[in-house]
């Protein structure tokens, strides 16, 4: 600061009528930005933290949940890019998602702001939000402080509200591969039906499961399992012979001869970015799509988990019986999905389904390799910090649920993996609880930009708070962010998919998970609380113990705290 009011000093005086100049425009017309998530704006770059700029490399993927190695979701996890990064780099063991289910968790994790703060706590636009339709995004608070910022896959969800984001001053896209869950199932007339070889499952519908079987994500299996139906002439349906990748036809030989599926495409386009040069610090989102559903992925990596040799997750029969007061508050789709998987194949499909995530995790481990095995032969690799992590978790047949978007473990925890250039802390974990809202704020300080992204518009704060400490030290104490973290889901459903309760901080579910408590509150007040220490798997709710008295009320009061600044978008 010295240095700076020295320069006015030893001004002339023509310099100073400039000054004053400046001083009246600024008075006359304000000298604040209007920026919004669709906007650039000069910011003024902070430069209190670091003055070096470090690159950063953002990585995530859809529906992973903890079958990551070394996270103890599987034994046969297979992923070992995963794992080297981990051990480049600070694996945080007990992460969460804020809002368990896609379009809500990604507009918590890059607005920095909680679901229930934003109001975006379902499939909504920012624009439909008070807070978030002026919010800055964490690629335009970059972008802003002078970043490139490139992004391919899914990363957003409604995409289209953000083209502006990606947009260079020189009016060309810095955006690549479009979001796709491809390749398709496809009979000529819609994507929305059941693979051939499993056109059984038909037999087993009811009423309840009818959304379910019609859904593109019900099927699962090998690329070498090419579809093909005949004309439905009685429903005038023409037929459709091979994949579909949503407007023509994905093109299957063999392995070595097909099209590149969607997160393939988007490993090759990032590759592309990392070998170019760059004269300004980048910012590089990554989005995969799998291990999301449909789970279909070439054959080598089903054959990596023989079925023979598939271990299903630990399940407890009857294991929802001290859920009763609050099972109506679970989405009911992850109930029927795994019912109909039980009716239809019994433990055979289960395996099945397992092997398909499996392996959709190994072939999202292989496009993962890919990108860090570019950025570790470029001009970038001492300067550039890699974030991996999940949008939330996803159940495996734990609890009688095949989906996300509930309260339990299952569902929020995620792999989240932060490498630092050159750091000292390498290969070691932390087991603090943290969330996925902790990321923008700890990008700032890292790479020295400002943590206060919205002071030029709505004035909204990042609710989260700098990891830095924990990659600093894995098994600190201190650190200036909450003991638990706070983890929302959807209240009651009807079969239109909107909340029938609204406007109030009970109108829907939340968690908080500690380092070792989990507590639920659902939309009716009914609690769960599991000890960690105990029962990792979540089998026996002790809410009701009269030993645990004063811990729910703790957590009553903790809770009632967070939420105290909750909006609902009607």
């Amino acid at each position: 600061m010295q240095g700076f009011f020295s320069k006015i000093y030893i001004s002339t005086k023509s310099n100073i009528n400039i000054w004053i100049g400046v001083f009246i425009i600024c008075f006359a017309f304000g000298c604040k930005g209007v920026v919004s998530n669709n906007t650039k704006v000069a910011e003024s770059p902070d430069e209190t933290i670091n003055s070096k700029k470090y690159n950063v490399l953002f990585v995530i993927c859809d529906d992973l949940n903890d079958v990551v190695e070394g996270m103890g979701g599987s034994v046969q996890a297979h992923t070992p890019n995963m794992s080297k990064l981990a051990e480049e780099g600070v694996l945080f063991m007990n992460a969460h998602s804020n809002f368990p289910i896609c379009a809500p968790s990604r507009a918590s994790l890059f607005s920095g702001i909680y679901p229930n703060k934003s109001g975006v706590m379902d499939f909504i636009h920012w624009k439909e939000s008070p807070v978030l339709k002026d919010a800055v995004s964490i690629f335009d608070h970059f972008k802003n402080n002078g970043y490139q910022v490139y992004g391919t896959g899914k990363l957003h969800h409604f995409e289209g509200d953000f083209k502006n984001t990606w947009i260079d001053e020189n009016g060309q896209s810095t955006y690549g591969e479009p979001t796709s869950y491809g390749p398709f199932v496809y009979n000529g007339e819609t994507i929305k039906t059941l693979h051939p070889s499993m056109a059984y499952l038909a037999n087993f519908i009811t009423d309840e499961h009818a959304k379910i079987a019609s859904s593109m994500e019900t099927s699962f299996g090998p690329l070498s399992d090419v579809p093909h139906f005949d004309p439905d002439i009685e429903r005038n349906i023409p037929g459709f012979d091979g994949w579909y990748n949503g407007t023509s036809k994905f093109e299957y030989i063999d392995e070595r001869h097909r099209d590149s599926m969607p997160d393939e495409l988007s490993a090759q386009w990032a590759i592309k970015k990392l070998q170019e040069k760059h004269d300004a610090p980048f910012f590089l989102g990554v989005g995969f799509v799998r291990p999301h559903t449909p789970l279909f992925v070439p054959k080598k990596y089903f054959d990596m988990f023989p079925l023979e040799n598939i271990q299903l997750p630990p399940y407890k029969e009857n294991d929802l019986d001290d859920c009763q007061d609050f099972v109506n508050y679970v989405r009911k789709y992850g109930f029927d999905r795994f019912d109909l998987y039980k009716r239809a194949g019994g433990e055979l499909l289960w395996k099945k389904f397992m092997q398909a995530y499996l392996a959709s995790v190994a072939f999202a481990d292989d496009q993962l390799g890919k990108v860090l095995d570019a950025l570790e032969n470029s001009d970038y690799a001492d300067n550039t910090i890699v974030v991996f992590t999940s949008d939330h978790g996803f159940h495996l047949g734990e609890k009688d649920y095949n989906f996300k978007d509930t309260n339990w473990e299952e569902s929020s925890r995620i792999p989240l993996i932060i490498a630092m250039p050159n750091a000292k802390q390498k290969g070691k974990t932390v087991n603090h609880a943290v969330s996925l809202i902790d990321i923008y704020p700890t990008l700032n300080d890292l790479c020295g930009i400002s943590n206060v992204p919205n002071r030029h518009t709505n004035q909204a704060s990042l609710d989260g708070f700098s990891l830095r400490p924990f990659l600093e030290n894995p098994e600190t104490d201190t650190w200036s962010g909450p003991d638990a973290a706070l983890i929302a889901t959807y209240g009651e459903w009807v079969e239109n998919g909107k909340q029938i309760v609204q406007g109030e901080k009970k109108a829907h579910n939340f968690s908080l998970r500690n380092n070792r408590y989990r507590y639920t509150r659902y939309e009716n007040g009914a609690e769960e609380l599991y000890d960690h220490d105990v029962d990792p798997n979540e089998w026996t709710n002790i809410a009701k113990d009269k030993s645990q008295k004063e811990r729910i009320e703790a957590f009553r009061t903790q809770l009632d705290g967070r939420l105290k600044e909750s909006i609902t978008i009607k």
